[in-house]
């Protein structure tokens, strides 16, 4: 018999990601530098990756053309 694939849901694994990456050391030293916290860093990361698209604005245009609307947009 064949199982059944787990389904997870976009905000599970989100909220799962953050969960994991809020402790993550961070060694900068302060400053300027300190602007965004690594988790945030590690999650625009992520989103590359997920997305499957090289930038935040090809994926805006894939979006566009597929849905008729994009997210920079509003």
């Amino acid at each position: 018999m064949a199982q059944k694939a787990a389904t997870l849901e976009i905000s599970e694994l989100m909220q799962f990601l953050r969960q994991e990456l809020h402790d993550l050391p961070d060694e900068r030293k302060p400053g300027n530098n300190r602007k965004y916290e690594v988790e945030d860093a590690v999650m625009a990361a992520f989103s590359v990756f997920f997305t499957q698209s090289p930038s935040f604005l090809d994926h805006q245009r894939l979006m566009k053309s597929n849905k008729g609307k994009d997210n920079a947009e509003s």
